[in-house]
């Protein structure tokens, strides 16, 4: 019996995979289907990744001496891995206050640590 999608292992990807295999779609005479096809994920999903990327992408950026084309990209994956930084910070965050509630952990019992 063949396994259906829904039973394949879900795969986490770094946000610097996700910068390269959205560049890599971005290549001229290369298909995203192509690119979705051979990384193993859904073709919406990479479309929405190029998506975000050209958001950040065209972002104006230039301070008073500009930015080269070279540098706009770096700044966008920059802001990319801080963006996902914040939000898996937000989400240990939850998850200690969580931990701490479940073993009755007051704020006083924290500080005399």
């Amino acid at each position: 019996m063949a396994a259906s999608s829904r039973d394949r292992l879900r795969v986490r990807r770094s946000i610097l995979e996700k910068i390269a295999i959205v560049r890599e779609s971005l290549t001229p005479g290369m298909s995203a289907a192509h690119v979705a096809k051979t990384h193993g994920i859904a073709l919406n999903v990479l479309y929405y990744w190029r998506k975000v990327y050209r958001e950040i992408a065209m972002m104006d950026l230039t301070g008073p001496g500009g930015a080269s084309a070279g540098e706009h990209a770096e700044i966008a994956d920059l802001r990319l891995q801080v963006r996902n930084l914040e939000r898996l910070l937000g989400q240990r965050t939850l998850e200690i206050a969580l931990l701490k509630e479940k073993l009755g952990m007051s704020h006083d019992e924290e500080t005399h640590e």
